[in-house]
């Protein structure tokens, strides 16, 4: 699946250049998730699976921006709400897979930066587009199936023949080496 990024501007001027955004993408004032836009989202991830004949558990925190009463318009979804301060031991991606996805992606803007001045050329202009490339490519390249299977595993959805204690490990070398 593509990463959603929400901004401010209905077409960003960065897509203009690019033929498809390698995110999904959409957009309000202040570039928060709202309930709308999260709504539209899992329509969409609805959608989707249709030709695979596959359905989709979604599991949702208590988050005001997620939609309560959404899975009577769902034919593949179905939205799970969990109990209100549970999300930090039940949410699989509040627990690692976020932490992981972010210190990937931060690892390659660190890594275009540190290009640059060993080059001796001027520090880079990390726009929209450069951010959007560098975000595709931390969620599509950087995160592993792995990584996300032991997190599910141990938030306790299914059992894991894997060392989940790996990607803890993994982790934290990634931040030590940034």
């Amino acid at each position: 699946m593509k990463p959603l990024v929400i901004g401010r501007s209905k077409i960003p001027r960065c897509s203009k250049a690019a033929k498809s955004l390698e995110i999904d993408f959409d957009f309000n004032k202040k570039s928060w998730m709202t309930s709308e836009i999260c709504e539209k989202w899992v329509q969409k991830l609805d959608k989707r699976p249709i030709a695979k004949c596959r359905k989709i558990a979604l599991v949702f925190d208590n988050c005001p921006a997620h939609p309560k009463e959404i899975n009577q318009k769902l034919k593949n979804v179905t939205v799970f709400n969990l109990p209100p301060n549970t999300t930090s031991k039940l949410q699989p991606m509040d627990q690692r897979v976020i932490k992981n996805f972010k210190i990937h992606y931060r690892k390659r803007i660190v890594r275009k930066v540190i290009t640059a001045l060993e080059n001796n050329q001027s520090m880079p202009k990390i726009n929209l587009r450069e951010s959007i490339s560098e975000i595709s490519k931390a969620w599509n390249y950087d995160v592993t199936d792995r990584t996300i299977r032991n997190n599910f595993a141990k938030a306790g959805f299914f059992v894991s023949n894997e060392n989940s204690s790996s990607t803890e490990d993994e982790d934290d070398i990634l931040l030590e080496e940034l």
